[in-house]
């Protein structure tokens, strides 16, 4: 994941849903290239929009793709190359 998705989805777990403005003022980035990260978040079930045009993250959803990409990771053998695995993050 790129720097600016992952500052998207810490903004949005810390702040609850909020617009592409309102994400973009906070991290210094033009709302349309929230929206562009916002789409691929999207693609990923990582964000979800509601009807007020607000977009929100769901802890579950980001804790669910973080140890599926660690599982990847392990299952391809990267920690047979010094890699160890990646803690499960804990439940909050």
């Amino acid at each position: 994941m790129n720097r600016t998705r992952s500052q998207i989805i810490r903004f949005l777990l810390r702040n609850g849903p909020a617009s592409c403005n309102e994400i973009g003022a906070e991290i210094q980035i033009s709302p349309s290239a929230i929206r562009r990260q916002i789409a691929l978040l999207k693609g990923a079930a990582l964000v979800e929009s509601s009807a007020s045009s607000k977009v929100s993250a769901s802890p579950q959803n980001v804790r669910a793709a973080a140890e599926a990409f660690s599982a990847t990771l392990y299952d391809q053998g990267l920690s047979q190359q010094g890699l160890r695995q990646v803690p499960k993050m804990p439940a909050n």
